[in-house]
């Protein structure tokens, strides 16, 4: 009798915890989408079609991306597209980026995003020599020299 309580007990206790990481993992994939979609300043009420990660660089403020790299596997690579909106006043120059480590870089364009246009950079992490929960950050310098566009990437190795 205490054998199948305690395993009624642990089976109880197993669903549980499933459905609060199911729960969290939720939470967590609406919240992303949610933050991906602005950056200092809201983005416009104009509608996008992209689906990916927005970018609205204002030229005002410091435009910082969180970039979730979901659930990458041990000694893999993956990309993620970020779609740059240019909504200052004068376009915009991607110049250089620095990261905090060799593990993520970015292909980028140097061709200037003209005013009202947008422009794709991929972004690649590298999960080599990486584990557990992985959080990075990685500044992209413009030709607006004190408003760089800041990326703060997450990330959970398996």
């Amino acid at each position: 009798m205490k054998q199948r309580r305690a395993l009624i007990v642990g089976i109880v206790i197993a669903a549980l915890s499933l459905l609060v990481n199911l729960s969290a993992l939720v939470l967590r994939i609406v919240g992303s989408e949610s933050d991906n979609r602005k950056c200092a300043n809201e983005i416009s009420a104009v509608e996008y079609s992209y689906t990916g990660i927005l970018a609205e660089y204002s030229g005002d403020a410091v435009c910082e991306v969180i970039v979730d790299m979901g659930v990458v596997m041990r000694s893999s690579t993956t990309s993620h597209s970020i779609r740059i909106i240019n909504n200052s006043d004068n376009p915009l120059l991607l110049l250089d980026y620095s990261t905090q480590c060799r593990c993520m870089w970015l292909d980028i364009s140097r061709e200037p995003i003209e005013v009202g246009q947008t422009r794709d950079i991929l972004l690649t992490f590298d999960s080599r020599g990486e584990w557990g929960s992985v959080g990075n950050y990685m500044e992209i310098t413009t030709s607006n020299e004190d408003k760089p566009i800041v990326l703060w990437i997450g990330a959970e190795i398996e």
